[in-house]
């Protein structure tokens, strides 16, 4: 049996996204993403470069601190 391995992630505000995204610069981050369509709310948590979901979809997703709703950006 392998060692288990585990991985803390912490959350830390963004002041700038588009320095942690590709984004087209004619691209408001708000347009592409609003409230969560699920709760409503604002918060959002960009998953790490190297989750699975980064990784296997090649895009930026993120995820609703209030609900666990995720999209790509």
């Amino acid at each position: 049996m392998s060692k288990l391995k585990f991985y803390q992630a912490e959350l830390k505000e963004v002041t700038d996204i588009r320095s942690h995204i590709n984004l087209h610069p004619s691209i408001k981050i708000e347009d592409r993403i609003g409230n969560c369509p699920e709760c409503g709310e604002v918060e959002w948590w960009l998953l790490p470069k190297e989750s699975a979901s980064v990784v296997q979809g090649g895009k930026h997703y993120c995820e609703c601190l209030n609900c666990g709703y995720s999209t790509h950006l």
